[in-house]
């Protein structure tokens, strides 16, 4: 009967301890040493010579890096490149490069716009970016727009891997507990709860993991391809084939307004143009009567003999 008390007492403990460090991980912490049964000296002196021994990891710096390129190319040339990007990225596997997608859009015959979004190794990312400046003036182009943008993971890394290592324990023990103790149904089905909680975050973290080293050991890059027209930068015709444009675009702006504000009248003129008419026709016909009446006086006061 004691020894049944005994255990009582330590289950209640250690579901006490269950929910105290479910509580505390929603603060990003979990507290593992609530769930032990009172371990050996010899195993806590030796856990904290581990633990003392290394207080002060030397952790690397863990950077994940994004590299955005602009390209300005000849119309026929900016899907052309795209696509041999494309195709090279693929040749070389997943492994050294992945395509996370690609588009592109024409307008006219001379307006064309692509992107292509890659995620490689360092080593394959070296090498784009040697070769993308012969690339572009290789198909009579430019590199127009580079950047470099850059986010520090270490202490994201470190603190998720920490906080796995500790789900990690506190869903073994809790296996443990299960497997060899026994007691009411209620605890065990607390515990049981507990266990499929721990379970289901530090799949999660384990994935939040995975994405963050991901994104440290490749690097995203993002290309873009726009054409507008045959370049010219340098041409000593450009201020004129500008203003040429310009005009054109000031000729079709001012059209465009005339075409708008006739569509805006012709319901006006559809209404009081018949109106105006009519009236010009009554104005008409009373000036006309007006003047026959005149002339039938002067007529009638010709014919009256003079007193």
């Amino acid at each position: 009967m004691r020894k049944e008390l005994i255990w009582a007492a330590a289950a209640s403990a250690l579901l006490a301890g269950c929910q105290e460090a479910s509580r505390q991980y929603a603060d990003e912490a979990v507290d593992v040493a609530l769930m032990e049964a009172a371990p050996p000296a010899d195993a806590a002196a030796s856990a904290q010579t581990a633990a003392t021994s290394s207080a002060a990891p030397v952790v690397a710096p863990s950077i994940a890096y994004a590299y955005r390129f602009g390209l300005e190319l000849p119309a026929e040339a900016a899907t052309r490149l795209m696509a041999k990007h494309e195709q090279a990225c693929t040749a070389v596997g997943p492994s050294a490069c992945q395509v996370i997608g690609s588009n592109s859009s024409r307008v006219g015959r001379d307006s064309v716009e692509a992107r292509l979004e890659m995620r490689a190794t360092p080593a394959y990312v070296a090498r784009f970016r040697a070769a993308l400046d012969g690339e572009a003036k290789g198909v009579g182009g430019r590199v127009a727009e580079q950047a470099v943008e850059s986010e520090d993971l270490t202490r994201q890394l470190v603190d998720t891997e920490a906080r796995m290592r500790a789900m990690e324990t506190l869903r073994d023990r809790l296996q443990q507990l299960l497997a060899t103790r026994s007691g009411p149904l209620e605890q065990l089905l607390q515990v049981e709860r507990e266990l499929a909680r721990v379970q289901g975050e530090l799949d999660a973290t384990r994935s939040a993991l995975a994405v963050m080293r991901t994104r440290v050991q490749t690097s995203k890059l993002d290309v873009t391809y726009r054409a507008a027209g045959q370049l010219a930068p340098d041409s000593a015709l450009r201020p004129v084939t500008d203003a040429l444009g310009q005009a054109a675009y000031l000729f079709m702006s001012t059209l465009g307004a005339l075409i708008m504000l006739l569509a805006g009248a012709l319901p006006l003129l559809l209404v009081f143009a018949p109106l105006g008419w009519l009236g010009w026709r009554w104005r008409q016909k009373r000036a006309a009567q007006r003047r026959a009446a005149e002339a039938a006086r002067k007529k009638k006061a010709e014919g009256e003999p003079s007193a």
